[in-house]
Order: C-alpha cells, then structure tokens, then sequence
C-alpha cells in the first residue's frame, strides 16, 4: 500500500489524478450544456465511461504507473505527451460546453478554407 500511496504522491500520480479531475468536469459541463440545451439522455454516463475513463486515462494511468514502477523514462515520456494531448482536448471541450460558439464563429476546417479560397462562393 506504501508503494501505491508514493506513485499516488509523485508527479506522475498527480497528472492522473488532473486527468480523472479533467474528465469529470468535462462530464459534469457537458451535462449541463445537454441539459440547457434540452438534449440530455442518461446513456451518456455510459459513454462517458466507455470513451474518457476506459479509452483515454486509463491507456494514459497504465503508462504512468509502467514509466514509474519500472523507473522507465520512455514510457513517462510518452504519457506525459499522451497527457497533454488529453488535457488540450478535454479542457477544449469543457470551453465549448460553458461557452458555445456562436454560429458567425463556427470553425472552419483546413478542406472548407482550401475550398473557399479556390472556389469562392459568388457574393453577387
């Protein structure tokens, strides 16, 4: 238990504990949004498990606890980077769930901007 408390205490503990705390407000905002939007369906705790815990943080955990048990650098590295692609997304999301965009300011996609500028949309 000493061991599981010391990783849980080290840097790598504490980066999972800010992805488990990451996806829960991802979650938490996401549920408010679906319900401010009249959209919210119960199935979505399943999905949220399914795709954030089991799909994202827990490959993410198995890295760390693996770089920090084994004293292996490589694997740290590659956790650290997987972690920040993670928190990227994720903390964009919670964003986009508190203030969505407006529709003048939906993204546009690298084919979309390609397209328009080879292909304008005629004005007149």
């Amino acid at each position: 238990m000493n061991e599981l408390q010391a990783f849980l205490d080290s840097t790598p503990g504490i980066a999972l504990k800010g992805a488990l705390v990451a996806a829960v407000l991802d979650f938490l905002t996401g549920s408010f949004a679906a319900l401010r939007d009249g959209t919210f369906k119960l199935d979505v705790l399943a999905a949220f498990l399914r795709k954030h815990i089991l799909g994202r943080v827990a490959p993410l955990a198995a890295l760390l606890a693996g770089g920090y048990f084994a004293n292996d650098g490589l694997l740290l590295t590659f956790a650290a980077g997987g972690l920040t692609a993670y928190a990227a997304e994720t903390l964009s999301s919670i964003k986009g769930n508190i203030v969505p965009p407006k529709p003048s300011e939906e993204p546009v996609t690298k084919a979309e901007a390609a397209a328009e500028v080879v292909n304008p949309v005629p004005t007149e």
